[in-house]
């Protein structure tokens, strides 16, 4: 078989190349291109199932990874797509931050995501744990890189560092947070402003049923204030009907500084308020604020997982996304509303 005077086969290798606009396939969307095929170029897919009340429910993952052109930067694209003809509910890949109330069959309600990151390593193919229902789970294999913002000898960007939280926080903060059911037990993702270096941007994005939202967070420092920035943008004729949670950029926007407890407890009080109240007509928004450096805990400012909640086609997405922000707080998927 042919097409546009090309055998299928050589499509589909170039297929795995590049993308609309001259960019790697892996750098895109569902939304730029309708979504990975099962083969071609490096693209790594696989079948698995899941089992409920004695029902088969088919999915497969998709994922693809490639070189942006920079030093020690990739781009990786994970897509999942339920194959059977019934819903799959309270579906949650960790990997690539979704969690989807109902998982619905087809090519129309396939999850795809982008992120840049940066690595001094070469993307892998390795096994990645897919959950649904009440604890059912399956483990496909993707591209993925683990410790994926270490630091390339001569960047041009500020190193990001994991730390221990408990090295970091002052134990009334750490009490605090336990106290809020926010405990670290994992390692944040920390930028010291000593560093004479750009910070590096963070740019994420994901597509769903008529919908694509991207996320893209910065910070820079001009002599003692640091500023934060972060653009969010929904698109799509989903998006219209569409309402959206983004509590922790929300609560953001009101914060002075972050060097105590009383500036973490008035931080984690606007998130919960945020959280409550979800924001119609949404299309695009820059969050920014901007603090003094000795207002910053140990003048260290973090790559801060959080979520973003989005309520359209009569179902429930939420994703997980990195902004940089003054508080050494995570927010995963287990922040998703219930």
């Amino acid at each position: 078989m042919r097409m546009g005077g090309l055998p299928l086969c050589l499509v589909l290798l170039l297929w795995g190349a590049v993308s609309v606009a001259g960019q790697p396939v892996a750098c895109a969307t569902k939304s730029d291109d309708g979504g990975l095929p099962e083969t071609g170029g490096s693209i790594v897919s696989d079948k698995k199932e899941f089992y409920d009340a004695s029902k088969v429910y088919p999915v497969r993952t998709f994922s693809d990874r490639a070189s942006t052109g920079n030093t020690a930067e990739f781009c990786l694209r994970y897509e999942i797509e339920n194959l059977g003809p019934n819903s799959i509910q309270n579906f949650y890949w960790g990997l690539p931050g979704i969690r989807i109330k109902e998982l619905r069959p087809g090519l129309s309600d396939r999850q795809s995501r982008s992120k840049t990151i940066r690595s001094t390593k070469d993307p892998e193919v390795l096994p990645t744990t897919i959950n649904a229902f009440a604890n059912e789970s399956a483990t496909p294999k993707v591209w993925m890189i683990e410790g994926q913002l270490a630091q390339a000898e001569g960047a041009q960007f500020a190193e990001v560092v994991a730390v221990d939280p408990a090295q970091l926080l002052p134990a009334d903060v750490e009490n605090l947070l336990v106290q809020n059911a926010f405990p670290q037990h994992t390692p944040i993702l920390a930028v010291r402003l000593d560093q004479e270096k750009e910070i590096y941007p963070v740019r994420e994005t994901v597509s769903g049923n008529g919908f694509t939202l991207a996320v893209n967070s910065r910070a820079f420092k001009l002599q003692d204030t640091v500023i934060f920035q972060t653009e969010v943008v929904l698109s799509g004729d989903a998006a219209k009907e569409a309402t959206i949670l983004m509590p922790v950029l929300q609560a953001l926007q009101d914060s002075k500084a972050a060097s105590s407890i009383e500036y973490y407890s008035a931080f984690l009080n606007s998130v919960k308020k945020q959280g409550s109240e979800p924001i119609k007509g949404f299309t695009s928004r820059k969050f920014a604020t901007n603090m003094s450096v000795d207002s910053l805990l140990g003048k260290t400012i973090f790559l801060s997982d959080h979520v973003i909640t989005l309520r359209a086609n009569d179902n429930e997405y939420c994703y997980r996304f990195q902004s940089y922000t003054p508080f050494a707080v995570d927010f995963d998927l287990d922040r998703c509303p219930e």
